[in-house]
């Protein structure tokens, strides 16, 4: 079954670059991975150029300008342009551990969404990492550097970065879980369904919230893989939700609406661009 990989940026050339070397280090690679850039600046097409020639598989930039948050808009377009059968999300400030992808096509199943987790790496750590004196495949060491940090009480969720065998995994954490745009895959067929994330949150927060009710409401599982398909996320500072996204996340919990009206089916007023990485503007 074919994986498209959709990572997520916004003016983070550092954190993009590391999470594309945790990219190229998967154990199962995917079919291909696009960059879904909503309005960053040129360092950010050097940071995805440099990586089209080294990674096994097809690699590109889908970018719009920069117009305001438009995060929701620029991942439909993403997954517009993708091939895959089984749509893998990461954010571009969470590293994935080697074997994430593996993780997320084993327990793929008809019906399911899975549900990953984050390791929140304290700025510390996070500093030592982006300046390279902490190579990326160091964090998977269960006993290095990133359990060190969690001690002094500077990482968070350590725990949830132990890669336990699927029967632990399922054992430890049996319920449904929340679906984190960070880290999830989903069917194409399921993502059509509801008509991909709801394009009109145009400001922090709520919109994977939306997009998980729908999809319950559709008849999918949320299924866990909590310490399964890892990724550690980079430090920075959190935004907090708006009241606008608020107010639009409590009018879809008061209807029945599986699908949103502005989201993946095309729509007036589209402006994403694809900037094939192996060629310059």
């Amino acid at each position: 079954m074919s994986s498209s990989v959709v990572i997520t940026t916004y003016n983070a050339p550092r954190e993009l670059d590391l999470v594309l070397e945790g990219v190229s280090r998967q154990s199962a690679p995917p079919t291909e991975v696009l960059v879904a850039d909503d309005g960053s600046a040129d360092e950010t097409r050097g940071v995805v150029a440099g990586w089209a020639g080294r990674l096994a598989v097809p690699l590109h930039h889908v970018w719009q300008d920069d117009l305001g948050r438009r995060k929701c808009r620029i991942v439909n377009e993403a997954v517009r342009r993708s091939t895959g059968d089984i749509l893998v999300f990461l954010d571009g400030d969470s590293i994935p551990h080697r074997h994430w992808l593996a993780d997320h096509g084993r327990s793929a199943r008809p019906g399911r969404v899975l549900c990953g987790r984050r390791v929140r790496l304290g700025p510390g750590i996070s500093a030592r990492i982006k300046s390279g004196a902490l190579p990326v495949g160091r964090l998977e060491l269960p006993f290095g550097a990133v359990a060190r940090s969690a001690l002094v009480g500077e990482t968070h969720r350590a725990l949830l970065g132990i890669r336990l065998p699927v029967p632990l995994a399922r054992l430890f954490h049996p319920r449904s879980r929340k679906l984190m745009g960070v880290n999830f895959s989903v069917s194409r067929e399921a993502y059509e369904r509801v008509n991909g994330y709801d394009e009109a949150y145009d400001s922090y927060g709520f919109e994977d919230y939306d997009l998980e009710i729908r999809l319950r409401r559709a008849g999918y599982d949320l299924y866990p893989l909590l310490n399964r398909a890892v990724v550690y996320h980079l430090h920075h500072p959190m935004s907090a939700f708006t009241d606008d996204s608020r107010k639009r996340l409590l009018a879809l919990a008061a209807s029945s609406r599986i699908r949103c009206e502005q989201g993946l089916a095309p729509h007036e007023g589209q402006d994403g661009r694809d900037r094939d990485a192996s060629r310059s503007r």
